[in-house]
């Protein structure tokens, strides 16, 4: 098995999808730092299910996903793939080659695939299981593992042991046992509780069943007497409806003809009011078109009117138009005349700017020329002042230089007396240093013990808690077992009760008579079972009464002696067979000798369970004797031979009668579970294992109370034990705090050897800087005077310039005043010059608004004289038709006086008609009203059967109209569906009257024709007399749980199910225990034979790698060989050391090598990975090095990350990773050529290297 191929896409550096072909051999990878050659080795232990971004030299698991780079974006996930080959047999596979790939999203969300397929990292991890090839294997030797495995605790170096041992597999599995048995121990536990309380619950629940039995049986025959009741009071209620129903017709045939009579007066009284109608709307109308007229005539005068007033207005306003046009004309020509000044002043005005003009801009030129002259002497000027400033500059640097140079002498004096005493305090301090670490150390001495202490404490503790938790898990079995006799003896109880109520042991024929099957010969209720009238007090000797009794036994008792022939008859004709019964019959008188203390009267050991059956049951054991043994009865019976009796039975069942017949030996066994015992015997063996149960059941409590109180010891057990390890935790921070009180002491020790050594570093330099100080200043002195010569020379040259200066200016301010006159003068022009413009375009803005003004005067002239006419004409037009109006109005106030003589005509008519009326209405009214009484007795009777249909629709769901009641009838007599199989439920609270022997079918079956006739002589009133007492009785037995018989049967099936759970749960914990027995075993024996096998192997590779030295693997000792650490000795030639911890980083990483190829010849992996392995050794280690590696290519492929180039050159094929691109990882590959002795290239842009 190698690795054959890793595909890489997006992780890490890994931008592209790359790939990289291996083969067996050595493999190694070189390249630059940074370059992504570790990135290799990470992705191979991603895949393999590294769960830590830590471990993979990341911040969080997305980290590893591309992230961009100056060219490139960020990848939303990233994907790695390993394909091994050649793995049927390592790895149990059909396929030669197996592929491993996980995939990352930058959500968070992980995928794993084995050979293409959605897999869990926990098939992964059992694929290389006890292979070598894990994320954390010897197989794996990274930067900073070396360390890792050398320093880590011996507990945790286990694992790479394990993994050699190949007993990774069989403690993982050990752990899973282990949760299973912990899970099943729990499981066992909640489920005897849950058995034992169901137990109880059933109990509770068996007398709620029994009484919902009742009620149901109760609610079966209420529901078919009431539907019957109420089916033939509807079909009462739908007779009488039929009968109503038709006179209601006939009534009403006489109220549609005398309606039809009624209906031809009133269409002729309509036709009479119709026309009375008609005349009163022709007097309406007459008189609304009379009002029209009026109006019309009224509006008319009206109009005339308006338009005359409205004329007259227009013409007054028409005056006032004309007088505000002549105004506006005579503005219009004042405006004119105004307009032809104002122009002339205009072009005035502007020629006298134009000359003022060019005299200002003759100013302005000489001005400008003599601030250009007084600008280049102010130029001058400044540059001598920037000069003597640099001058003066410089000059100030000097001096400052000389005073700071002086200052840092004194300072440097003062410094040197501070430093001096700094040094002194430093060294003081020192002495203090030393001692408090003393205390510090004398402080971690005394935690150390503390916390010794502590622990052991806590494992005593420990210790403690393990024995209460053995002793609890001893009275959990306890409580197991004791559970399982409870349940069986309540499964034989059962068992025994429900042969009693199937009257187990009785003929058919006393079955018949008991079950109140022989009805007609004897009511329900007259016989019993002689076994339910007697109570055998001591059941010692109930065999012996049985065998008194023989068949008598099974009696059956009859209150009266006359049922007996006719029972006796009804038992011929159904071929029940035989039966025994008991009548009452008188006592027989007895004298003769008196029997002996040791000979029982069997009276004597009965009673009845009633008084009224006493002398029954006197007679049935009269002159019935019972005696220890057979043999002293015979000898006592010949010496008194006058003794009167009827029957002796022992107590082991031998009988003797009067005659000399004796009845001995035993019979045959009886069948398991008690089904042939006697009655007597039985109903003493069901006291006695009730007795036993209600024993046994109290031993259980006492268990359960037993382990209340180990729980509570366990509890508090833990509450110490917690405490415990609180001290142990304190005393563990109390030592940690003291070494770190230690550590800091010793820091801060160190730290003040750093300070004196640093103070006196600063005392020379002191020294040093103050002999240049003073080259220095001497410097800065001969500078300054310098500076000072130099500032005096420019100082006369700026007072020169200022002369200069100030009579350049003078003139400039001359010349400047005048340029200011010629300006104000140019400007008093302008001013003047835009009021004249303004004055003129005012006057024209007031002449156009004057001739808009007039213009619409005019318009408004003629609109007006146009209305005028308008006006007029319209009056005259009202005028005329007023007049025509009035002669209308005359003519139409004469036709109205017609049309209403003719409407007073009409009314005189319709009030005949409507006397007629009158008197045909009455007649019809009294029908109408014996009508309305039939209705309301009809709809009385409707009533009442909607009432019955939703009386039954809303007690039983049933449309009535539906429901036959003479099978409502039948069906009452039968016994209620379902409830087949309760026959062990019995009401206590159940009257002895009440009860009443079941239906024996539970179906009665379909009636026949001549049932169903017989049931109409029905006598009604006890039935509806029974239906108010089932009511009463049903109401008055409170609270009924109705599902409370379903409850039972599902709590019983329940109750079962549990028992047979809990015997499964103990036969798991019982192979759980096995099977972790047997995983110890294999895995301490594997485990062993290869850590000796290591050691052997370690001391051989470390005397070859060191050329000699002493080396030893030693276990940790410990309570479990499978939990103890290992601890590593390793000594190199000539050395002596105390501890791996003080090797190089040479020796360390030769250690680990040696160790790593130790556990290689044991159990070789099919890969290596070695990450920079070699960088801490010297050329010699390192061809040790790749020597042991190339013997080990037999059997491993090793896979090398390193820069040193004795290791590449042992190489079988090299793969160089650059950063052509930044960030992005690209590798180049060759593989050296045997044959040509040289390495050629694998992919295109690689390169060649001879060998």
């Amino acid at each position: 098995m190698y690795l054959k191929e890793i595909v890489a896409n997006g992780f890490k550096s890994f931008a592209d999808r790359t790939r990289i072909d291996l083969r067996p051999g050595v493999t190694a990878v070189v390249g630059p730092n940074g370059c992504g050659k570790s990135n290799i080795v990470d992705a191979i232990r991603w895949v393999l299910g590294e769960q830590s971004a830590k471990s993979l030299r990341a911040g969080a698991m997305q980290d590893v996903i591309f992230n961009g780079s100056d060219r490139r974006k960020a990848l939303p996930q990233c994907e790695v793939e390993l394909i091994f080959a050649d793995c049927e047999k390592e790895l149990g596979t059909a396929f030669a080659e197996v592929s491993v790939m996980r995939r990352l999203h930058r959500e968070g969300a992980s995928d794993y695939f084995i050979n293409g397929k959605p897999s869990r990292l926990k098939d992964i991890q059992r694929l290389f299981m006890d292979t070598g090839i894990g994320r954390m294997s010897y197989s794996f030797m990274v930067q900073g593992q070396i360390d890792q495995v050398l320093s880590a605790n011996p507990a945790e170096r286990r694992y790479i042991f394990e993994e050699a041992a190949g007993i990774t597999r069989y403690k993982v599995q050990r752990r899973e046992a282990l949760n299973k048995l912990a899970g099943v121990d729990t499981n066992l536990a909640r489920i005897t509780d849950v058995v034992s309380e169901v137990g109880r619950q059933i109990a509770t629940l068996r007398r709620q069943a029994a009484k919902a039995l009742r009620y149901r049986r109760l609610r079966h025959r209420f529901t078919h007497l009431d539907l019957a009741w109420q089916a033939k009071q509807f079909g009462n209620r739908r007779t009488q409806v039929a009968i109503l129903e038709a006179d209601f017709a006939s009534c009403r045939e006489e109220v549609a003809a005398l309606s039809e009579g009624l209906r031809s007066r009133e269409a002729a009284l309509g036709d009479a009011r119709g026309r009375r109608t008609a005349f009163a709307e022709q007097v309406q109308q007459s008189q609304q078109a009379l009002f029209d007229q009026r109006t019309t005539r009224e509006n008319a005068e009206a109009e005339a009117r308006t338009s005359d007033l409205r004329a007259d207005d227009l013409v007054a306003r028409l005056a006032e138009i004309a007088r505000e046009a002549q105004e506006a004309e005579a503005a219009i020509a004042d405006y004119d005349v105004r307009l032809s000044g104002s122009s002339t002043a205009k072009t005035d005005a502007a020629g006298s700017v134009s000359a003022t003009d060019a005299a200002f801009r003759d100013k302005t030129a000489e001005v400008e020329a003599s601030l250009r002259q007084l600008m280049e002497v102010e130029q001058c000027l400044r540059r001598a002042r920037q000069d003597i400033l640099i001058a003066e500059g410089e000059m100030t640097r000097a001096r400052a230089d000389v005073t700071n140079l002086e200052v840092d002498l004194r300072g440097y004096q003062s410094r040197h007396v501070d430093v001096s005493g700094s040094l002194a305090q430093a060294k003081e301090e020192r002495e203090g240093l030393e001692r408090r670490v003393a205390e510090c150390a004398a402080v971690v001495t005394a935690r150390h013990g503390e916390l010794q202490a502590a622990r052991l404490s806590e494992q005593e503790a420990l210790e403690q808690g393990r024995t209460l938790l053995g002793d609890f898990r001893t009275l959990q079995q306890t409580i197991s077992e004791q559970d399982r006799k409870v349940a069986k003896l309540s499964a034989q109880l059962g068992l025994l009760e429900q042969m009693q109520s199937r009257l187990e042991g009785f003929s058919d024929a006393a079955k018949a008579v008991l079950r109140g099957e022989l009805a007609e010969a004897m009511p329900a209720g007259k016989a019993a079972a002689l076994a339910d009238l007697v109570t055998v007090t001591d059941v010692t000797i109930a065999a012996a009464l049985e065998t008194i009794l023989g068949a008598a036994s099974e009696a059956v008792t009859l209150d009266n002696a006359e049922f007996l022939p006719g029972i006796v008859a009804q038992m011929g004709e159904r071929q029940l067979g035989r039966a025994v019964f008991q009548v009452e019959a008188p006592p027989a008188a007895r004298t003769g000798s008196a029997a002996p203390g040791w000979l029982r009267p069997a009276t004597t050991a009965v009673q009845s369970k009633s008084p009224a059956h006493a002398r029954l049951v006197s007679n049935l054991f009269d002159g019935c004797y019972v005696c220890p043994s057979l043999g002293d009865f015979i000898r006592w019976w010949r010496a008194n031979p006058d003794f009167e009796f009827f029957l002796v039975a022992t107590t082991e069942g031998d009988l003797i009668d009067r005659r000399g017949l004796v009845f001995a030996g035993r019979p045959r066994k009886a069948a398991a579970g008690g089904a042939g015992s006697g009655v007597f015997s039985r109903e003493s063996e069901i006291r006695s294992v009730r007795a036993n149960l209600e024993t046994e059941n109290d031993q259980l409590t006492t268990f359960n109370e037993q382990a209340m109180g180990l729980q509570a010891a366990m509890d508090a057990n833990e509450a110490e034990l917690g405490q415990r390890r609180g001290a142990t935790q304190f005393a563990a921070q109390e030592l940690s705090v003291a070494q770190a009180d230690e550590r800091a002491g010793r820091a801060t020790l160190s730290s003040a050897d750093e300070r004196i050594a640093r103070e006196q570093r600063l005392l020379n330099e002191l020294d040093a800087a103050k002999a240049e100080a003073v080259i220095r200043r001497d410097r800065a002195q001969e500078t300054l005077t310098v500076k000072y010569t130099q500032v005096a020379e420019l100082r006369e040259a700026i007072t020169t310039g200022e002369t200069s200066v100030e009579t350049a200016r003078a003139e400039s301010e001359l010349r400047r005043t005048a340029l200011g006159e010629a300006r104000l003068s140019l400007a008093e022009q302008r001013q003047r010059l835009e009021l004249v413009g303004r004055e003129v375009a005012e006057l024209e803005s007031r002449r156009t608004e004057a001739a808009i003004r007039l213009s619409a005067r005019r318009s408004e002239a003629a609109q007006n004289e146009r209305q005028v006419a308008e006006l007029r004409a319209l009056s005259a037009t009202a005028k005329e038709t007023s007049l025509r109006l009035a002669g209308e109005i005359e003519v139409a106030t004469a036709a109205l006086a017609v049309v209403r003589k003719e409407l007073s005509a009409t009314d005189a008519a319709v009030e005949a008609e409507d006397r007629i009326l009158a008197v045909d209405r009455e007649k019809l009214r009294v029908i109408d009203t014996r009508l309305r009484g039939l209705e309301v007795a009809l709809a009385e009777q409707t009533s009442q059967c909607g009432f019955l249909v939703e009386k039954v629709q809303a007690d039983h769901q049933l449309e009535v109209a539906s429901v036959d009641w003479r099978l409502q009838l039948w069906l009452a007599d039968g016994e209620p569906d379902g409830l087949a199989g309760f026959d062990d439920l019995e009401d206590p609270e159940e009257k002895e009257s009440e009860r009443r022997p079941a239906k024996a079918p539970t179906h009665r079956g379909e009636p026949t024709a001549e049932d169903l006739a017989a049931l109409d002589a029905t006598d009604w009133p006890p039935l509806v007399r029974e239906i108010s007492e089932l009511r009463d009785r049903m109401a008055g037995m409170g609270s009924v749980n109705l599902v409370a018989v379903e409850e039972y049967s599902s709590l019983r099936e329940r109750h079962d199910f549990l028992t047979k759970q809990s015997d499964d749960l103990w036969k798991a914990k019982e192979e759980l225990t096995k099977a972790i027995d047997e995983l110890n075993q294999t895995s301490l024996k594997l485990f062993t034979d290869t850590f000796e096998q290591v050691r052997k192997n370690f001391q051989f590779t470390f005397e070859r790698l060191f050329d000699g030295g002493r080396a030893d693997l030693q276990l940790v000792q410990g309570e479990d060989v499978l939990e103890s650490g290992i601890e590593i000795v390793a000594h190199p030639p000539g050395t002596k050391l105390r501890g791996i911890s003080l090797l190089s980083g040479g020796q360390r990483t030769m250690t680990a090598v040696a160790l790593l190829f130790a556990i290689y010849m044991v159990k070789p992996s099919p890969l290596c990975v070695l990450d920079e392995l070699d960088a801490p050794l010297d050329d010699t280690n390192v061809g040790r090095f790749t020597d042991i590696i190339r013997e080990f290519t037999r059997y491993s492929q090793f896979l090398i990350i390193t820069h040193n180039k004795r290791t590449v050159s042992a190489a079988d094929a090299i793969f160089g990773a650059t950063m052509q691109e930044k960030g992005v990882t690209r590798l180049f590959s060759m593989r050296f050529n045997k044959e040509r002795d040289q390495a050629e290239p694998t992919q295109p842009g690689g390169f060649t290297m001879a060998r």
